[in-house]
Formats: C-alpha cells, sequence, structure tokens
C-alpha cells in the first residue's frame, strides 16, 4: 500500500523539470558557446532540487502616529444655509435710558383747503326819535344803530327771526312826564314786563334784557301795556331809549 505526503507530488514535478534543464548533475558552469562554459549566477542554487516554501510570517505592529501635516489653504466661503425656523419671542428687556432730543423733522406738505365755515350773523340796535304816545302796538323804533341784516323791520317795529337759535334782547328806556309799563313780546304773548314810576321833574330810567330761544319766522317787538296813561317812554336829542337784540349761537340740528 503507498501512501502520499501532501505537496510530494509537487516535489517531483519540479525534480524532474530542473534535471531537464540542468546539462550535468553538480555541474557549476553553463557553456556560452561551443568549448565556453561559464559561472553560474550568483546566488543560484546548485542543487537539484528548491527548497520548501516557508510559512507567511505575522504581522508586524502598527507603527507610531506621524506629524500633524502643515496646515492647507483657506477654502473658498461656502453657499449660505436655509433659514432656519423662526425662533420664540423672548422675554422684554429693561427700558434703557432716554435718548437724547431729536433735530425737529422737517415741515410737512400742506393740506388741502378745509371748506370754509359759514358763520350766522343776526343783530340790530335801534333807537325812539320822538315820543311815544299810543299804548297796547308795537313801538316804532326808527332811529337806526345798527341793521345790517334787516331782520329788523322799522315800518312794523318787530324783529324777524331768520336762524333758529338762541338771542339776547335788551331794553333802556328813558322815563319822563308819565310813568312806564313796558313789555317785550315774543308771537303775541308778554315774555318780560318794566315798571318804572316817574318822578316829577326828574329824569328816569327802566331797562331790561332776556334770553330766548327762537324758531324761523318768529318775532319780537316791544309795547306799552295797560289802560291807563303809562306811556311815559322818552326820547330827544339828549336822551335815547333803545332796543337791542342779536343771535348767540344758531341750532345746529
Amino acid at each position: 500500500m503507498q501512501i502520499w505526503v501532501p505537496g510530494l507530488r509537487m516535489l517531483l514535478l519540479r525534480a524532474v523539470l530542473l534535471l531537464l534543464v540542468l546539462p550535468a548533475h553538480g555541474q557549476d558552469s553553463v557553456a556560452e558557446g561551443p568549448g565556453v562554459l561559464l559561472p553560474l549566477p550568483k546566488g543560484a542554487c546548485p542543487g537539484w532540487m528548491a527548497g520548501i516554501p516557508g510559512h507567511p510570517g505575522h504581522n508586524g505592529t502598527p507603527g507610531r502616529d506621524g506629524r500633524d501635516g502643515t496646515p492647507g489653504e483657506k477654502g473658498e466661503k461656502g453657499d449660505p444655509g436655509l433659514v432656519g425656523p423662526k425662533g420664540d419671542t423672548g422675554e422684554t428687556g429693561i427700558t434703557g435710558v432716554e435718548g437724547p432730543r431729536g433735530f425737529p423733522g422737517t415741515p410737512g406738505r400742506k393740506g388741502e383747503p378745509g371748506e370754509s365755515a359759514y358763520v350766522h350773523r343776526s343783530a340790530f340796535s335801534v333807537g325812539l326819535e320822538s315820543r311815544i304816545t299810543v299804548p297796547n302796538v308795537p313801538i316804532r323804533f326808527t332811529k337806526i344803530f345798527y341793521n345790517l341784516q334787516n331782520h329788523y323791520d322799522g315800518t312794523t317795529g318787530k324783529f324777524h327771526c331768520n336762524i333758529p337759535g338762541l338771542y339776547y334782547f335788551s331794553y333802556h328806556i328813558t322815563v319822563y312826564l308819565k310813568d312806564v309799563k313796558v313789555s317785550l313780546y315774543k308771537k303775541d304773548k308778554a315774555m318780560l314786563f318794566t315798571y318804572d314810576q316817574y318822578q316829577e321833574k326828574n329824569v328816569d330810567q327802566a331797562s331790561g334784557s332776556v334770553l330766548l330761544h327762537l324758531e324761523v319766522g318768529d318775532q319780537v317787538w316791544l309795547q306799552v301795556y295797560g289802560d291807563g296813561d303809562s306811556y311815559g317812554i322818552y326820547a330827544d336829542n339828549v336822551n335815547d331809549s333803545t332796543f337791542t337784540g342779536f343771535l348767540l349761537y344758531h341750532d345746529t340740528n
């Protein structure tokens, strides 16, 4: 029975090839040409059979870390990253110290013209030119001091309301020769009464004033009231009896 050793067949094959190549067993030179022998190259194995290959060696221990290399050149600036989500609102900070006052700003543009406000006017001031002798009728004051709007009618002695609102009326009367009983009327209704008793050989004065609200079309006048002879309203070139009225403010409704 034959026993084969692993690798023995290979070894035998190598030995046969070597014998075919070598000219003779144990020859130490090689023929260059007819009659010339050259020595074998240095390091060549003179035997007729090569050695068995050895086992691979063990891995060596890792070497030490090398030194850090020199820093490279600064790279180009990268593209901006995407905008991140908005963060939460932070806490309110402490109020800082008030800064210095700034310079005045430049004037703004001139505004558009507004609507002109209409001013309501109504006024009169009149006086007597002679003594009154007729009672219970409107007194005709024909001496005109002011009647620019013509709201007082000198032919009737009545003021005619053209602007609704609050009016002020007053009268100042010279009393002479007779007692005086005078009243201020609004729409045929006596609103104010004044009585003054004449003192013999003396010139006296009587007056009255009132605020009245009037509507358009209302009339206001003075007249002597009563059935007696109390009509001592007097006027001459040095004594006046006057009647005045004017609008304080008009109704807005």
